[in-house]
Parts: structure tokens; C-alpha cells; sequence
């Protein structure tokens, strides 16, 4: 009798009999402060530079969301996320409509506000909202609110270091900071004004280690990072032939001041075009050693859930 791949009957465990839960969670990680006491979100991360390319440590994309009558619809990124001068049809039916004289196509056009998103790798350090996520790695979706947050470490103004603040660059795995997320409610949306850095530079810990400048303990780091989930799953993704059959169909619903025709003139002008090609322009570079230093200055962007522009 084999004793290889059996169990001892004599001393059996139950968890050899209870089935791992399937799970049903996503790689995002959301601090939604209705889940937090209090209606307060609250939690420390670290972020991670992205293992498949640093430069792209913190994505950005511009999306809309968008659903028909019957409740279809989902998530459509604007062009203007690679180059802000290319043509996007949904922006223009925006901009349509929001000048209309209608009060019906103003209303319309709230239909159409689009959202700018970043998206960075953070291991989770304390989250006691979600304390099983401690010590993995997560993709963290954060508005433009908390980009300027990082950006202002990585690349204070003038009178902040005259003032004696020093950069920091916030993806560093030695010298960075940790981030103390406070999430709240305020007139029913999330407010972020509670989020702050550490006052402290600390290097990573992971699996129950802290890293080191040595060749053994970033190899041990680099086995934990590569593990993470894949930034690429939420980078910019250009319509297809299915998801632009959609979005026609929801935005002639949309257009009620004159339904098909008015979304078929602006359209008529991008519908031929090739896919907007993203340019180079990194935010951190690598170097010589591996690690991550910032370099590139902050863009000027427009604000989270903004109403104002399109």
C-alpha cells in the first residue's frame, strides 16, 4: 500500500476535507468607506513600481461609462488618453450637447462625464477592513486627487523645497513612504482630502522580510513582485468592432434633441481612423542598479469626474 498520496486514517484533519472557497475578488483594490466604520475607509499601502515595465509604475486613462435603455453598456476608454488632440466621438456628442439651448440635451450630457484614472501596483500593509489582503499585491484605481499627492513628493514646487521639503520618490523599495488611506463620504461621494504620505522613508517589507541591497534578498523581492496581477489588464484599450456597434446604439439613445442623425455627422469624421498610437513619455526611469528614480514632471490633467471640460 502506498503511503505517498494517502491519508492516515487514524489521524485525519479536517482540512484535508473542506474544499478551498473559490474566490470571487478581483485583483482591483477598492477602499470604499461605505465597507470602513464609521463610513471611513481606512488602510496603508505601499506602492510598487510595475515589474513588466517601471515606467509605467502609474497609468492613466480616460473612460467613460456608459449603458443603453435596457442597462448594457460598460466601460469605454477615450482616445484622448494617448494623445489629447485625437478626435473622440463621445466627447464631441459632450460638447454637443452640453451647449445645446435644451434642457433636455443638458441633462443628456451629464450622461457623458468622463472620468480620469490612475492605476498603480500597492502591497496592502494594514487593511483592517480587509485584513486577509495584508502582505499581497493589488492593483489600486485612484483618482487625479491622489496623483497630485504623489506627484508632489516625487516632484515638489519650488516653494515646498524652499521650505526644506526634500523629493521622494514614493515607488523607491528602499527609500520610499508608506500611504495612509482615509477615505470618506462627503455629500455622497468619496473624498480623499484625508489621505496623506508618512512622514517616514522605510524600505518594503514583504513575506515576513525586509528588503535588503543585497543580490539574495532582491531576487527573494523580485519572485514576490512578479507575482503580482498584471497592470496591463487596466491599461487604455481602443474600441473594437463589437464595443463600437454598442456605443453607437447608446449614444443615438443618448442624443434625444435629434436621435441618430446628429451622432452620424459627428462620427463620420473619426469613423475611418487608425488607432491613436501612446508616445513615450515615462514618469520614472530606471536606474543603473535596477531601482526606480522619478524623472518626468507632472502632467496638467483635468480634474476627476470633471463636468466642466470633455
Amino acid at each position: 500500500m502506498s503511503e505517498t498520496n494517502e491519508l492516515d486514517i487514524f489521524n485525519l484533519n479536517i482540512d484535508d476535507f473542506q474544499q478551498a472557497e473559490t474566490s470571487t475578488r478581483t485583483s482591483l483594490y477598492k477602499t470604499d468607506p461605505k465597507n470602513g466604520k464609521d463610513s471611513i475607509y481606512r488602510a496603508v499601502v505601499r506602492f510598487l513600481p510595475n515589474p513588466k515595465n517601471p515606467k509605467q509604475s502609474s497609468m492613466k486613462k480616460l473612460t467613460y461609462w456608459l449603458t443603453d435603455s435596457s442597462g448594457e453598456g460598460g466601460y469605454f476608454d477615450s482616445p484622448k488618453t494617448l494623445d489629447k488632440t485625437a478626435p473622440c466621438i463621445i466627447g464631441d456628442l459632450w460638447w454637443k450637447l452640453s451647449q445645446s439651448e435644451s434642457a433636455a440635451d443638458k441633462k443628456a450630457a451629464e450622461n457623458l462625464r468622463r472620468k480620469e484614472y490612475y492605476f498603480s501596483l500597492v502591497q496592502i500593509v494594514k487593511d483592517p477592513q480587509n485584513p486577509d489582503l495584508e502582505g499581497t499585491i493589488q492593483v489600486y484605481r485612484y483618482p487625479k486627487t491622489l496623483k497630485k499627492l504623489l506627484d508632489n513628493q516625487i516632484n515638489p514646487d519650488k516653494a515646498d523645497i524652499d521650505m526644506g521639503t526634500e523629493p521622494c520618490n514614493v515607488f523607491d523599495l528602499f527609500e520610499g513612504k508608506d500611504f495612509n488611506i482615509k477615505v470618506t463620504l462627503k455629500g455622497g461621494y468619496w473624498n480623499y482630502d484625508e489621505c496623506k504620505f508618512s512622514e517616514k522613508r522605510t524600505p518594503v517589507e514583504f513575506n515576513d522580510q525586509t528588503i535588503e541591497r543585497t543580490k539574495e534578498s532582491q531576487t527573494s523581492f523580485m519572485e514576490y513582485l512578479n507575482a503580482s496581477p498584471d497592470m496591463s489588464k487596466y491599461d487604455y484599450k481602443p474600441w473594437n468592432t463589437d464595443n463600437e456597434s454598442q456605443l453607437m446604439k447608446i449614444l443615438r439613445e443618448i442624443d434625444t434633441s435629434n436621435p441618430g442623425k446628429s451622432y452620424d455627422t459627428i462620427s463620420d469624421s473619426t469613423n475611418n481612423q487608425e488607432p491613436v498610437k501612446a508616445e513615450t513619455k515615462p514618469e520614472l526611469e530606471s536606474n543603473v542598479d535596477g531601482l526606480i528614480k522619478a524623472s518626468a514632471p507632472a502632467d496638467d490633467l483635468e480634474d476627476f469626474l470633471s463636468t466642466l471640460e470633455n
